[in-house]
């Protein structure tokens, strides 16, 4: 399998010294075998008790919402305001 880590470096913007490129390409191949070794299951259902997910429950809170604002970095009209993650 050809795997070109400076094109999954670029893509994921990490920055990797030329003398690492031959040990990040090893652990990808393994990752990537150790990931098709995975079962299968063909029946259309999700692996069975891998994990419980809990359904979202909206809470009221009496906490004001200045309150829950008042240590953000920044906000965006009254909300939390994060950095941008992906570049298009």
């Amino acid at each position: 399998m050809d795997i070109n880590i400076r094109k999954i470096a670029e893509l994921s913007a990490l920055e990797i010294e030329e003398s690492q490129y031959s040990v990040f390409e090893k652990q990808f191949k393994e990752i990537v075998n150790m990931v098709s070794e995975l079962p299968v299951y063909n029946d259309g259902t999700i692996m069975p008790d891998v994990m419980e997910l809990r359904d979202d429950q909206h809470v009221k809170s009496d906490i004001a919402q200045e309150e829950l604002l008042k240590n953000a970095a920044e906000t965006f009209n009254s909300c939390f305001a994060v950095p941008k993650t992906v570049e298009y």
